[in-house]
């Protein structure tokens, strides 16, 4: 290959220049992520406790469930999309080291994670989270030479913008998610999928959806999921909260790779206390509100308010707090990294294995466990992909979907397979 044709062709970042905490932080994210999205894959939000087995009723169910939610829920899948922010940021050093333009090269990358998270979301899981990243990678393109404080007080007002949102929604009676709920109850009625009526309204009917054994059906039924899905993310405001947390992780980004911000203990100690010491309390609030709130508007407001003021702050706290602990033993975590290094993969193959188990179409134990052991159930298959990551990395540069991912952005054949020389 000449000089010229060399320069005018993107590589994929080399194993030489991935960050090892980074790899190390999205495999636990990816954990904590699927032990938020097991309770409903599991059916456990939609069966009544007589349905489930006894001896898998325990003591420590509403607990543990009371901890996971305060401490898991929403704060892993905003330090993934930290993660996702610090990402570009990569890929844009990379290409402006390489004199290539971003924007093409990024359009394209996200727009085939568009296409793998719209079959992800419109055929097997109505919680997935690849979409709404792909739809907000395109904005990024947009951001990601602004500067440190605009790119802050950006950031700052999309996370609490869901409070205005919620404040606009119920002063002006424009409930614009509502269409998107109807949308799914009427395909599912056009189709005769089972429904239930709920405050005068009819719903899907998901403890019906997960128990059915009929594939095709299953399929079906998932595409009418994805209405419930896009007006869950609009009624909730995520679209401003992924946004926003995607620009802290450029900022971040722009730290951890021009100003070694890993390795600056005094800072992270700073994000952790803080983080910690604001964003715990208000979380405990919002589980709280969550668990043993009523029925009313307020309720729902203060929920809002308690996300926007509590979540991020404690995901960095968290983040901070796993650098730390990392840098002072690496090998304690480092059985994350292959899970991180095959983050894609991972994610979707939950889904595969979480469907196989619970559903009726696979072995039909939905709505069959307690809480405590739909968790040891989430260790058990996180294990499993830790050994099983580990074991494709060494024979694999990549994984099957980031495989498919590259290949698809670079416009080119990548060998998967390690040479003896790797």
């Amino acid at each position: 290959m000449d000089v010229k044709s060399k320069q005018n062709t993107i590589l994929p970042i080399q194993k030489s220049d991935r960050i090892q905490f980074l790899d190390v932080l999205r495999g636990i994210a990816i954990f904590f992520i699927f032990s938020a999205n097991i309770p409903v894959f599991s059916g456990f939000f939609f069966f009544p406790d007589e349905g489930r087995y006894p001896e898998a009723l325990l003591f420590t169910d509403e607990i543990l469930d009371f901890i996971m939610f305060t401490l898991v829920d929403g704060k892993f899948y905003s330090i993934f999309s930290l993660l996702f922010g610090i990402g570009c940021v990569i890929q844009f050093n990379n290409l402006k080291s390489n004199n290539k333009p971003f924007a093409p090269f990024f359009r394209r990358r996200m727009f085939w994670l568009l296409i793998i998270g719209l079959i992800h979301l419109c055929l097997f899981w109505l919680g997935d989270i690849l979409t709404l990243y792909a739809l907000l990678g395109f904005t990024l393109i947009y951001f990601i030479k602004l500067s440190d404080k605009k790119l802050l007080i950006v950031a700052a007002i999309l996370i609490l913008f869901p409070i205005i949102n919620w404040i606009i929604v119920h002063s002006t009676g424009l409930n614009y998610h509502r269409f998107f709920f109807l949308t799914s109850s009427d395909y599912y009625q056009h189709f005769g999928f089972p429904t239930i009526e709920r405050n005068g309204m009819q719903f899907a009917d998901f403890q019906k959806f997960q128990a059915n054994e009929n594939i095709l059906d299953y399929f079906k039924m998932n595409i009418g999921n994805t209405f419930i899905r896009t007006g869950a993310i609009l009624r909730e405001g995520r679209i401003f909260k992924v946004l926003g947390i995607f620009l802290i992780g450029i900022w971040a980004g722009r730290k951890v790779l021009n100003h070694d911000i890993l390795n600056n203990t005094k800072f992270l100690k700073k994000i952790a206390l803080f983080g910690i010491l604001i964003g715990l309390p208000i979380s405990i609030l919002r589980t709280y509100i969550e668990f043993y709130g009523g029925q009313e508007n307020y309720w729902e407001l203060f929920e809002i308010i308690s996300y926007a003021l509590g979540t991020v702050p404690l995901a960095m706290g968290i983040a901070a707090l796993l650098a730390l602990l990392y840098f002072k033993k690496p090998s304690a975590f480092a059985v994350f990294a292959p899970v991180g290094k095959l983050a894609l993969s991972n994610y979707i193959f939950q889904t595969f294995i979480s469907v196989t188990i619970f559903y009726g179409i696979g072995l039909g134990f939905t709505g069959k466990f307690g809480f405590t052991v739909i968790m040891g159930i989430a260790i058990c298959i996180f294990l499993f992909q830790v050994l099983m990551s580990k074991l494709w990395l060494k024979y694999f540069r990549f994984g099957p979907f980031e495989w498919i991912w590259r290949q698809l952005t670079y416009g080119k054949y990548l060998k998967i397979r390690k040479q003896n020389n790797d």
